[in-house]
C-alpha cells in the first residue's frame, strides 16, 4: 500500500470516529453541559438549620387537629440517655407475617416545627431516628381528618444530627443491628413524654405527671408491649389499676403468644429464641383501613372503646379485649406455611381463646371469649360437620361454614377437647397442638406452595402430636388432605374415631362418642341416580348408618350405566382384617321392586390387581359372591378364612343379579364383618 492511500484511509477514520463522538454527544436544555453545574466545579456550602430559636410553625393549623401542639410553658430539657439498643435478631426465622421491629423508646416527644438535636457517639452508623408514632399514610383515603403523612424518618450519623417535624410526636430508635452495651445518646430540646412504665413508674406519682404535663401523647409501656395513647383520656378516664393491667399485657405476650408458639428468651435450641421486642398499638385518627388494622405499628381507632380495652384490667381478665388479640394475632400468623386462604381471618382469633382459656383457670368468667358470633356460629359449625348427608365442603360456600367464626370451631375443638396423655404417655394436652404448628414451621425447609400443602402440614402434625390418624376428624370437618399424606399417616399411626367434631367448646360438651369406622371409608361406584330422595341415591348412603336412606344405579335420570355392571369399589384408607362382608337392601319406598340379589365381591391391596374372595359354602352364597334375601336389616357373610386388604368392591355383574331381573339396583347399606 502506497503511502497516498494510507493517508486516505487515515482520514476516512478520524472523520467516522469524530462523526460517532459527536452523534453520542446528546443536546440538554439547560446551560450547563451534562447536567453538571460549573462542569463540576466547587460550589457554595449547603446550609444546615441549627437554630433553635426558629420554630417552622407552616403546619401548625393541621397539627393543631391532630396529633395536636404544645402549649409554650412546657419545658424543653437536654436529655442523656444510656439506651439498651439489644433485641435478638430472629425476625426471619419466627416466619410470621408482621414480626416486631427493634424500634425503641426514648420517653421523649418533639413539638410541632421546633429543632430537635441528637448526638450519636463516633463510629456509630447503625442508627435511624422516627418522630412520630402515626405512620399510617391517609392519602388514600378522601377527606381524612389529618394530613396523610405526619411522621418523619431519618438516619443518624455519628455526632451531632438536626430534626425538625412539623407535627411533632414521640422519638424513637431504630437499631439496624442488635447493640449488645447502651448506647450514649444526647437529646437537646425535647419534652419528657408522661409516660407509663410498668416496673419503674409509681402510678400516683404518674397521675400527677400526666395532670401537670401539656405533652398531648403519652406511652403505656411494659416489657413486651406499649401502647401510644391520648393523654387527656388518662385524665377523663383514669384505669383502675393501671399497673395490673400492663402486667396482664406483658404476661398475655409472653404466655399466650411467645412461649404459645414455643418462643423463650433462652431456649434449647436457637431457632425457638423470642425477639426481646414488644408489640406496639398507636391509637390515631382514623386507621388507613377499617376500626383497626395489623401490622408494625397496630393501629386502631382514637376512641374510648380502644381505649378502655387496653388498660381495664376487667377487659383484659374478662377475655373481652378480641380487637387487640385479633390484631396481635394477624401479626403472628403463619400463612405461607399452615394458615391456608379462607382462614385469613380465622387463624388470627386463636389467641384470643388462649388468653380466654389460662385466665379461666382462676376467672372461669373469662370462658369463652368475648364476641357476639361465637354463640351462633359455633354451634352452627357443628351441627353443620356432624350433619351426614351430602359432601362437606370447609373452603366452600355452605352458609353454615363460610364464616370465620365457623372455621375457627375445628381448631378449638382440639385445643380444647383433646387432653394430655391421649395419643400417647406424655402428650400434652391439645393448646401445644399451636406450639407444635409454630416450631414445626419454623424448621420446614420450604415454604407450603398451595392450600392443599397447607392443610396437608396441619393435618400431618396434628396426627404427629397425637400419635393417630385423624383423618376422620379432618373428613367430618370436609377439609380435604391429600392422598400423599393420607397413605403417609395411615402407614405409621392407628385411626382414631372419637367425634371430637361433635364437641362444643362454649359450653366444653359432647365429643365423646366414637364413630363408624366406615366414617373413614372412600366409597365410589359408577352408576347413580340423581331423583331419588332430596340428595339423589348417592353411594354415600349406603354407608351412614341409616336404612332410610339408600344408593340407587341409574335408571336415565343420572351418572353412568343404567344397566349392570354396577361396580362399587370401597377404600378403607388402611389395610384392615377382614371375616366377612354384608349388605342391607332398600328398606322403604318401593324398594322391594329393586332388590339386589347377587353380589361378587373382590379384595385388593392397591386398588389396581384384584382377587375374588371365598364365602364359607351355604345357600346364600355362590362361588365368590353372596346372595341376598328378602328381609329388613343387614344380612352377613362369612368368609372360609380372614383375610387382609385395603379395598374391596361390589360387583352386580347382570341383570340376573337383581330380583326381579331387571336393570335397577339399590342398596340402603354396605359393611364388612370384622374378627
Amino acid at each position: 500500500m502506497n503511502s497516498v492511500m494510507l493517508v486516505k484511509r487515515l482520514s476516512v477514520c478520524l472523520l467516522l470516529l469524530t462523526v460517532a463522538v459527536t452523534a453520542c454527544r446528546k443536546k440538554y436544555a439547560y446551560d450547563f453541559e451534562d447536567g453538571t453545574p460549573g462542569d463540576g466545579a466547587s460550589v457554595a456550602s449547603i446550609t444546615i438549620d441549627t437554630s433553635i430559636k426558629n420554630v417552622d410553625a407552616s403546619k401548625y393549623a393541621q397539627a393543631r387537629v391532630f396529633p395536636g401542639l404544645v402549649c409554650a410553658s412546657e419545658p424543653r430539657v437536654k436529655v442523656d440517655l444510656a439506651m439498651n439498643l439489644n433485641y435478638n435478631n430472629v425476625q426471619d426465622e419466627l416466619r410470621i407475617s408482621v414480626p416486631p421491629s427493634p424500634q425503641f423508646s426514648t420517653g421523649l416527644y418533639a413539638a410541632p416545627g421546633e429543632l430537635v438535636i441528637i448526638d450519636v457517639p463516633q463510629n456509630e452508623y447503625s442508627l435511624s431516628v422516627q418522630i412520630g408514632a402515626w405512620t399510617d399514610n391517609l392519602s388514600v383515603i378522601q377527606n381524612a381528618p389529618r394530613d396523610p403523612v405526619i411522621y418523619t424518618r431519618s438516619q443518624l450519623n455519628p455526632g451531632r444530627n438536626y430534626l425538625r417535624n412539623l407535627y411533632g410526636g414521640h422519638i424513637y430508635i431504630f437499631a439496624g443491628r442488635p447493640i449488645a452495651t447502651p448506647v450514649n445518646l444526647s437529646f437537646t430540646n425535647v419534652l419528657k413524654s408522661p409516660d407509663y412504665v410498668f416496673g419503674q413508674t409509681d402510678n400516683a406519682a404518674w397521675q400527677t405527671q400526666i395532670r401537670s404535663s401539656c405533652v398531648p401523647w403519652l406511652e403505656l409501656r411494659s416489657a413486651n408491649m406499649i401502647f401510644v395513647v391520648p393523654r387527656q383520656y388518662c385524665i377523663d378516664r383514669p384505669f383502675a389499676d393501671i399497673q395490673k393491667a400492663m402486667q396482664d399485657w406483658d404476661d398475655i405476650i409472653n404466655l399466650d403468644y411467645y412461649q404459645w408458639e414455643g418462643l423463650s428468651a433462652t431456649p434449647a435450641e436457637a431457632i425457638d429464641k423470642a425477639p426481646l421486642l414488644p408489640w406496639r398499638v398507636v391509637m390515631d385518627i382514623k386507621p388507613v383501613v377499617g376500626y383497626g388494622h395489623s401490622g408494625f405499628p397496630i393501629v386502631v381507632q382514637n376512641d374510648y372503646s380502644w381505649f378502655d380495652g387496653i388498660g381495664n384490667v376487667s377487659a383484659i381478665n374478662g377475655g373481652g379485649n378480641w380487637g387487640v388479640f385479633h390484631e396481635v394475632g394477624h401479626n403472628n400468623q403463619q400463612g405461607t406455611y399452615w394458615s391456608w386462604s379462607t382462614l385469613g381471618e380465622t387463624t388470627c382469633n386463636f389467641f384470643s381463646f388462649k388468653v380466654a382459656n389460662r385466665i379461666s383457670a382462676t376467672t372461669p368468667s373469662a370462658w369463652p371469649p368475648k364476641h357476639p358470633a361465637l354463640a351462633t356460629a359455633i354451634p352452627a359449625a357443628i351441627t353443620w360437620a356432624s350433619s351426614a348427608v351430602g359432601t362437606r365442603n370447609f373452603d366452600g360456600t355452605d352458609a353454615a361454614i363460610n364464616d370465620p367464626f365457623a372455621r375457627l370451631t375445628p381448631f378449638v375443638q382440639i385445643m380444647s377437647k383433646i387432653p394430655a396423655n391421649w395419643g400417647y404417655p406424655g402428650q400434652p394436652d391439645g393448646w401445644s397442638f399451636i406450639t407444635e404448628l409454630y416450631k414445626k414451621t419454623r424448621r420446614s425447609n420450604r415454604i407450603s406452595l398451595t392450600d392443599q400443602n397447607k392443610r396437608d402440614f396441619v393435618y400431618e402434625t396434628l396426627c404427629e402430636f397425637t400419635r393417630r390418624d385423624m383423618r376422620a376428624f379432618f373428613r367430618a370437618w370436609g377439609i380435604t388432605i391429600s392422598n400423599i399424606s393420607l397413605n403417609k399417616m395411615g402407614a405409621i399411626y392407628p385411626l382414631s374415631f372419637q367425634e371430637i367434631w361433635k364437641y362444643n367448646p362454649l359450653t366444653k360438651t359432647g365429643g365423646d362418642t366414637q364413630a363408624d369406622p366406615r366414617s373413614v371409608w372412600v366409597p365410589t361406584v359408577n352408576s347413580w341416580a340423581t331423583n331419588e330422595g332430596t340428595s339423589g341415591g348417592v353411594i354415600t348412603h349406603a354407608f351412614d348408618g341409616s336404612f332410610t336412606t339408600y344408593w340407587h344405579s341409574n335408571y336415565g335420570t343420572g351418572t353412568g350405566p343404567t344397566a349392570p355392571q354396577y361396580t362399587i369399589t370401597v377404600d378403607m384408607a388402611v389395610p384392615t382384617t377382614i371375616k366377612g362382608f354384608a349388605a342391607a337392601l332398600r328398606q322403604s319406598g318401593t324398594g322391594t321392586t329393586t332388590r339386589v340379589k347377587n353380589i361378587r365381591v373382590q379384595v385388593s391391596d392397591d386398588n389396581i390387581s384384584w382377587t375374588p374372595v371365598t364365602f364359607v359354602t351355604g345357600a346364600s352364597t355362590i362361588a365368590g359372591a353372596f346372595t341376598l334375601v328378602n328381609v329388613q336389616g343387614l344380612q352377613s357373610f362369612n368368609l372360609t378364612a380372614n383375610i387382609t386388604a385395603r379395598y374391596f368392591r361390589y360387583v352386580i355383574s347382570a341383570t340376573s343379579d337383581n330380583d326381579p331381573t331387571g336393570n335397577s339396583s339399590a342398596l340402603s347399606e354396605i359393611n364388612i364383618v370384622r374378627p
